[in-house]
């Protein structure tokens, strides 16, 4: 079964990154609308890479590193808050 939407969390020493895999292009557009709310709302800037592997598979990575970031709890609530803002219900904590 293929899965539409997967939010994969990836943390290690010095940085913390969401990676949104999503085969539906348009959903680029509700990620960046709820980032760029988040970023006014937070006041936290993550560095944003969208790519498309094929067809069916897209990606959007955002990531955070230096220690303004990672020593801070609010990059964690940046994340925590695009999964629930849409609606991601499968995801994939690494390490």
């Amino acid at each position: 079964m293929l899965v539409e939407k997967t939010a994969i969390v990836r943390m290690e020493e010095g940085y913390m990154r969401l990676t949104l895999q999503y085969m539906d292009p348009t959903f680029k557009t509700d990620i960046c609308k709820n980032i760029g709310e988040l970023e006014g709302n937070l006041d936290i800037y993550p560095e944003v890479l969208h790519r498309r592997d094929n067809e069916k598979k897209w990606f959007t990575s955002i990531e955070f590193s230096g220690e303004d970031y990672i020593c801070s709890r609010t990059c964690g609530v940046f994340i925590e808050e695009v999964i629930e803002r849409l609606g991601l219900t499968e995801s994939v904590l690494t390490d």
